[in-house]
């Protein structure tokens, strides 16, 4: 059997396709009750200056352009772009789409919102978090408003303090269109640790992922935003508003402030 081995980051194309593949993009339904959502939490009205970081195949990028927003999208799956083009094209709506990284932005005082859903910050090493952040500040407009939603490990309280639970592994097998997968998932130093083993037998081929993502807690999330210069003014568990607690939060609205 041919083998191949993955170690997961967004930037790799093996990853980008796994991910459309065995995770896939919410629908238009899903995407118009979430943009509902973020009007409603954070009154909305077109015409606003949005920045949507981490677009993928540009789904929320295109509602909003649906809705009057002037848009532009940035993500570093190319495969994801195209197809976020293609959709922005049958919808009838102009986004500008970019390759770029976060920690690459140019802009200045460009934007009135920048979004960030779905939001994996465990990928990225300390000092490019940083800059990722401090970047994202810098293209806001004065009192401008960050929408960070959250996906990715959390930290919660007690889990310092049992590290016999942080190694004990979760293992699961699962048989998906003629393929086997087997996953391990287990916590070690502050990171959820992830391997997965996808076994296919039609195309003689195994392929190996491996995952470790960094889990935040709610305060180092905040300390994150703050040190940035983005006040978070809202902590929520989730868009519907209810409140952040140390071990379900989700959902951070900030504002741009002077550093």
């Amino acid at each position: 059997m041919k083998r191949k081995i993955v170690h997961w980051r967004w930037e790799d194309p093996d990853a980008q396709q796994s991910f459309a593949e065995w995770v896939g993009f919410p629908d238009r339904a899903q995407t118009a009750q979430e943009i509902d959502q973020i009007e409603t939490l954070l009154v909305l009205r077109p015409p606003l200056r949005v920045l949507d970081v981490g677009c993928g195949t540009g789904r929320q990028a295109i509602e909003l352009a649906r809705r009057g927003y002037h848009v532009v999208g940035i993500d570093v799956a190319s495969p994801y772009l195209e197809q976020a083009r293609a959709q922005a094209r049958e919808a009838g709506v102009q986004v500008a789409f970019r390759l770029q990284r976060g920690a690459d932005l140019l802009e200045c005082e460009a934007y009135d919102l920048v979004l960030a859903f779905n939001h994996t910050l465990g990928f990225m090493e300390a000092d490019e978090l940083a800059e990722h952040m401090a970047r994202i500040r810098q293209a806001l407009v004065p009192g401008g408003t960050f929408l960070l939603h959250l996906a990715g490990p959390r930290r919660v309280p007690g889990a310092e303090s049992a590290p016999a639970a942080e190694s004990s592994p979760s293992k699961n097998w699962a048989e998906q269109e003629g393929r086997f997968v087997l996953t391990e998932k287990r916590f070690e130093e502050g990171y959820r640790i992830e391997d997965c083993i996808v076994i296919d037998t039609e195309a003689s081929e195994i392929i190996e992922y491996h995952e470790r993502q960094r889990a935040f807690s709610l305060e180092e999330v905040i300390a994150l935003l703050e040190g940035a210069g983005l006040a978070p003014i809202q902590c929520l568990a989730d868009l519907a508003g209810a409140p952040a607690t140390a071990d379900r939060f989700g959902t951070f609205v900030c504002r741009k402030v002077d550093p």
